[in-house]
C-alpha cells in the first residue's frame, strides 16, 4: 500500500540536482553558505556552551566537529550543537506561512555527516533541498499556524526532514527511509512554551531535532521497524498532534513533489529576530535616519503587527518590555523596536546582554504599544507598520509590505555575501573567508565539503 512516508521515500531517492531548476539550485548554494556563517557567528554564545558541557556529560568522545570548532564530538552532539548555533539567533531562513526553519536543520545535520563519509558538493545540496521540501510541506497539512495548537514546527518537523537528509546522502532503499521516517515521529512534538516567559528550551529544539533525525536512521539502518503510515495513519503523527476537527490535506505533502519547489519561497533575515519582527526593524531604521530621530525626541510608538502574532511577540507586554534573556528580546516586538531606533543597525551583536538591560533601550520600550493590523491578512507576506509620535507633535510612519529577503522582495548575491562576511569576518582570517566563499559559490563542483568545514575551525 502506498502511504505518505513510501512516496517521501521515493521521490527522495530519485531528486538529482541535475534535474532541478536553476533558481533551486543557486538557491540551494546562497542558503547553505548564509546559515553556515550564522552558525560560525554564533559558536561561543553562552548557550552554546552551556549546551556543550551538558551533552558531553552523558555523551563524550568521537572525531566529528561542530561547525566552527577544532574540538571533536561525537556526531550527535556535533548535530546538536550545530542545530543550536543555527538558531538561537534568530539568524535563519524561514518559510514564511508557516515559520518554519529548514535549512538551518539541513545543515546541522549534513555537516556532521560530511565528517563521516566523502560528500560532494552537489550531494549537500539535494540532501539540504529534499530536508527543507518535505519538512515545509509536512507543516502545510492544516490550515492553522501550529502555535495555535503550542507546537514549535521546525522543532517537530525537523527529525522528519533530517531522516531525508540523511536517507539522500547515505542512498539508503526506500524501505529503510520509511522506517526511519516512523522513528522520527516518535522523536518528535515540540512545544512554544518557552515563547511565554523567554526561557531557553526553543533555542535547543533544532538541535534535538538533528540528533534525533541521526537516532531515527541509525534504528531503520540495523532492520527494526517503524510505522509505515507514521503521518495519516489511523494513530499517526497528525491525529496525534491535531487534536481538534480542524481539516488535515495529506495531499499537500505530495501533490507535484519535484515539480512544485515550496522551498523556494523561504525567506532570508537580514536581521537576527523572530520573521515578524523583520518588517518593524527595517520601519524602524529608515525612519530613524530619514527624520534623524533621537531617543529623547519620541513622545510614543505604534507598531502595527498581525494578529496571530500577537500571542508570542508581542503578550504578556510586562515581560516582553523586559526580557529574560537575549533570546527572549529577539521575540519581543516592544524591545525589538527600541533598541533598533536606539543603534540604528541590527547585526549580530544585537540583544546582547547590556542591550536587554541598557536604560534608554527599556524606556524606549515602555513606550511602544502593539497594535493589530487590520490591512495584514496574507500569512504569505511578512507586513508590518510603525508610527512614531514625536514630542514636537509630528507623527512619521513608515510601512513595509515585503521585508528584503522574501521573494516578492529578494535580496542579492551581494547581500549574502555582506551578511557572511559580517558574521564571520571577525571570526576567521580574511583569506579563510574568501577561500569559503568561493566554494560555496561553486558548491555544485565541490567534490569534498569537509575541507570547506575546516576552513571555518578557530
Amino acid at each position: 500500500m502506498s502511504t505518505i512516508s513510501s512516496q517521501i521515500a521515493d521521490w527522495v531517492r530519485r531528486t538529482s540536482l541535475a534535474d532541478l531548476p536553476a533558481s533551486v539550485t543557486e538557491g540551494a548554494k546562497l542558503r547553505a553558505m548564509d546559515l553556515t556563517g550564522v552558525m560560525v557567528a554564533a559558536k561561543d554564545l553562552k548557550i552554546v556552551q552551556a549546551a556543550r558541557k551538558a551533552w558531553t556529560a552523558t555523551e563524550g568522545g568521537g572525531t566529528t566537529n561542530p561547525v566552527g570548532s577544532k574540538d571533536s564530538t561525537s556526531v550527535t552532539t556535533a548535530a546538536f550543537l550545530n542545530g543550536i548555533q543555527a538558531s538561537a539567533m534568530e539568524f535563519d531562513d524561514t518559510y514564511l506561512p508557516t515559520t518554519m526553519h529548514a535549512t538551518g536543520l539541513a545543515m546541522s545535520v549534513c555537516f556532521p555527516e560530511s565528517q563521516q563519509r566523502k560528500i560532494s558538493g552537489a550531494k549537500l545540496m539535494e540532501a539540504s533541498l529534499v530536508a527543507s521540501e518535505i519538512m515545509i510541506r509536512l507543516s502545510i497539512v492544516t490550515n492553522r499556524h501550529w502555535f495555535d495548537y503550542s507546537i514549535h514546527p521546525s522543532g517537530s518537523f525537523g527529525p522528519f526532514g533530517g531522516v531525508c537528509a540523511l536517507s539522500k546522502l547515505r542512498d539508503l532503499d526506500e524501505t529503510t527511509i520509511v522506517h526511519a521516517l516512523g522513528h522520527a515521529g516518535s522523536m518528535s512534538t515540540m512545544l512554544t512554551a518557552a515563547f511565554e516567559d523567554g526561557t531557553s528550551t526553543k533555542n535547543l529544539h533544532l538541535g534535538l531535532a538533528a540528533v534525533n533525525a541521526f537516532k531515527a536512521t541509525a534504528l531503520a539502518q540495523v532492520g527494526i521497524s517503524g510505522p509505515t503510515a507514521v503521518f495519516e495513519g489511523k494513530f499517526g503523527w497528525y491525529r496525534a498532534t491535531v487534536q481538534t476537527e480542524d481539516e488535515r490535506h495529506y495531499e499537500r505533502v505530495t501533490t507535484e513533489l519535484g515539480q512544485e519547489w515550496i522551498s523556494e519561497n523561504i525567506a532570508t533575515k537580514l536581521y537576527p529576530v523572530a520573521n515578524p519582527l523583520m518588517p518593524h526593524i527595517e520601519a524602524t531604521i529608515t525612519l530613524r535616519n530619514k527624520y534623524n530621530i533621537k531617543p529623547e525626541d519620541v513622545e510614543s510608538i505604534d507598531a502595527y503587527i498581525k494578529q496571530r502574532s500577537f500571542l508570542t511577540l508581542c503578550n504578556p507586554p510586562e515581560l516582553k518590555r523586559r526580557p529574560l534573556t537575549t533570546w527572549h528580546g529577539r521575540i519581543s516586538i516592544y524591545h525589538t523596536i527600541a533598541e533598533a531606533l536606539v543603534h540604528g543597525k541590527m547585526d549580530k551583536y544585537a540583544y546582547s546582554e547590556e542591550a536587554i538591560r541598557d536604560p534608554r533601550i527599556n524606556a524606549l520600550a515602555d513606550v511602544v504599544r502593539a497594535l493589530p493590523d487590520p490591512e495584514a491578512t496574507d500569512y504569505l507576506r511578512s507586513q508590518g507598520r510603525v508610527v512614531i509620535h514625536l514630542k514636537d507633535g509630528r507623527s512619521v510612519e513608515h510601512k513595509i509590505d515585503d521585508f528584503r529577503g522574501t521573494r516578492r522582495n529578494p535580496i542579492t548575491v551581494d547581500d549574502y555575501l555582506a551578511k557572511f562576511r559580517s558574521n564571520v569576518g571577525d571570526i576567521l582570517p580574511a583569506a579563510n573567508v574568501d577561500r569559503a566563499i568561493e566554494a560555496f559559490l561553486n558548491l555544485e563542483q565541490v567534490d569534498d565539503i569537509a575541507p570547506i568545514l575546516k576552513l571555518l575551525e578557530v
